[in-house]
């Protein structure tokens, strides 16, 4: 088997295709530090994105629960449950 497609538990999985199509390997990712305290490898033309987006980089973990977050936030806001009036 090639190294270069060897499963990496590391790499996002949302990344990896990325690195199949490219045919660069391992260069065209690049080290992390997320706010949590892990080290993540990210494809970098993703990273290169984000920066020039000013959107924060993240790893997948941290990335889900800010979007869970961000569900429930909206879910509170427009799915207001009424009270019925007492009988």
């Amino acid at each position: 088997m090639d190294a270069e497609f060897q499963f990496d538990p590391f790499v996002p999985c949302e990344d990896t295709h990325i690195r199949a199509l490219s045919g660069t390997g391992l260069d065209s990712f690049t080290k992390i530090y997320c706010a949590c305290g892990r080290i993540v490898d990210i494809d970098s033309d993703t990273c290169r994105r984000k920066h020039a987006l000013n959107k924060p980089i993240e790893c997948n973990r941290c990335r889900n629960h800010r979007i869970s977050m961000e569900f429930d936030m909206l879910d509170s806001h427009y799915n207001v449950i009424e009270s019925e009036p007492g009988f």
